[in-house]
């Protein structure tokens, strides 16, 4: 199957995978303008704390921008993006300038978290793999959950539709 960003034949989904040449991977509209990988040793509180500053600084933009944003962290899609925000006590909207250094750290070890949860697990529980098995990480949020108690404290789960897409949230504990 071809996808249409692709150049080649690719096998697709929610990803596209090519065999690219370094020089090519530069000129890659995605691949080749892509932040660290939370799994990825390099990928440090440090590090983390002075690209969020940078885009704090350069951008009156909210978390969910920043996270969703492949130049900035790579492989966080929104399904991952709500426990992230969850675990961080983060709402979606709140603004990357607004987020204090203690909060900085807490999204930071909720992001690597969360992340590496997900893979040891083989993904998210409604995603196959490419042989049809499912992962084993069961989201904290998603819209199965939508109504329902949060973990924590209780309050009813909200949806709301922001920056073109679902998040799901405890307006309690994400307010």
């Amino acid at each position: 199957m071809t996808h249409r960003n692709c150049q080649s034949q690719s096998i697709c989904g929610w990803g596209c995978t090519q065999v690219l040449t370094p020089q090519k991977i530069e000129d890659h509209p995605y691949a080749g303008h892509r932040g660290p990988s939370p799994i990825d040793k390099q990928f440090t509180s440090k590090l983390f704390k002075s690209t969020l500053d940078a885009f704090g600084r350069r951008e009156n933009k909210p978390i969910k921008a920043f996270l969703t944003h492949e130049g900035n962290v790579s492989g966080i899609g929104n399904g991952y993006l709500q426990d992230i925000l969850f675990r961080a006590r983060l709402s979606p909207k709140r603004k990357v300038a607004d987020i204090g250094q203690d909060e900085q750290q807490n999204l930071y070890h909720a992001i690597v978290d969360t992340m590496n949860q997900a893979i040891e697990l083989a993904g998210r529980d409604t995603e196959p793999d490419l042989y049809g098995n499912p992962g084993r990480y069961v989201p904290i949020l998603d819209k199965r959950v939508k109504g329902e108690p949060c973990p924590e404290c209780g309050t009813p789960i909200e949806k709301i539709s922001y920056l073109g897409g679902s998040c799901y949230q405890c307006p309690s504990c994400q307010g």
